[in-house]
């Protein structure tokens, strides 16, 4: 089975744990001390004035540079090009038959295309078309 527990060395017959190393230790590798290899204070450059600091900044910064034409039209194209993204996915995109956040816009987008291509009941009056079903029927009934 298991080897049994060195003895304890305290005279307590309290239940904790002994804190004093076991038997069963397992040696642990010790890393090497890290030394550091940076430059002493010495070699060090002195402090920047806030002058200096400045202008550092205001060289680093850039906020006077105006943008080109090219970044202008670059950054125009990006929106662009981002809003026909987001209008395709939501319109044209295959998302499988279930219902899914854009069905409700997809419905609307549905029946304004189709009012752009139809006439209503009004406007084929006005314009003398007759209903392909009322057509139909008229002709069903025609006596030959």
């Amino acid at each position: 089975m298991s080897e049994p527990l060195p003895p304890s060395s305290s005279s307590s017959s309290s239940s904790k744990p002994s804190m004093t190393p076991s038997a069963f230790h397992i040696p642990l590798k010790r890393s090497p001390e890290k030394v550091y290899t940076g430059p002493t204070p010495d070699e060090l450059a002195a402090p920047r004035t806030r002058t200096q600091a400045e202008k550092y900044f205001a060289r680093v910064a850039n906020e006077n540079v105006l943008p080109t034409r090219a970044s202008k039209i670059l950054g125009v194209g990006g929106w662009v090009l981002g809003g026909f993204a987001c209008v395709y996915m939501a319109l044209f995109v295959d998302f499988g038959e279930r219902e899914h956040v854009f069905s409700p816009v997809r419905r609307q987008y549905a029946s304004l295309k189709q009012s752009f291509f139809t006439l209503s009941p009004s406007e084929r009056e006005m314009m003398g078309v007759e209903d392909r079903r009322q057509r139909h029927s008229q002709e069903d009934t025609r006596p030959s």
